[in-house]
């Protein structure tokens, strides 16, 4: 009976002593530094490619979408027009006319009379 505890108590120091050099081992192993390095380049070059982008669609904002910045609620609808410039506000009347022309439909015959299509 003696001898079964004495291998549980070795058993469980030898996995508590696993642990602490697994844990030890990770904070100061040199692919983990290697690996931090890297995420933190990555994410540095994703941090200048999304504001090159902002820069590209800030210096083409002749779009209204480039205006609201993608985001179409209430109040960003709001504070885009309380903040509008003159300039841009003739920017907005061109496309809206723009989107109008393209939108105009040729007028429907009047077909009340006709039997064509009508089921009796």
């Amino acid at each position: 009976m003696v001898c079964i505890m004495e291998i549980e108590i070795i058993f469980t120091l030898i996995g508590l002593c696993s642990i602490v050099g697994f844990m030890m081992g990770n904070l100061i192993s040199p692919s983990t530094r290697f690996a931090k390095k890297e995420i933190a380049y990555w994410r540095g070059l994703t941090g200048d490619f999304k504001k090159q982008l902002k820069t590209e669609k800030r210096s083409n904002s002749g779009d209204l979408d480039s205006l609201l910045d993608g985001d179409l609620s209430i109040g960003k609808l709001f504070k885009v027009a309380k903040n509008l410039k003159p300039e841009d506000i003739e920017g907005i009347k061109g496309l809206i006319s723009q989107v109008t022309a393209n939108q105009k439909q040729p007028s429907l015959d009047d077909n009340s009379n006709s039997d064509v299509g009508r089921f009796r």
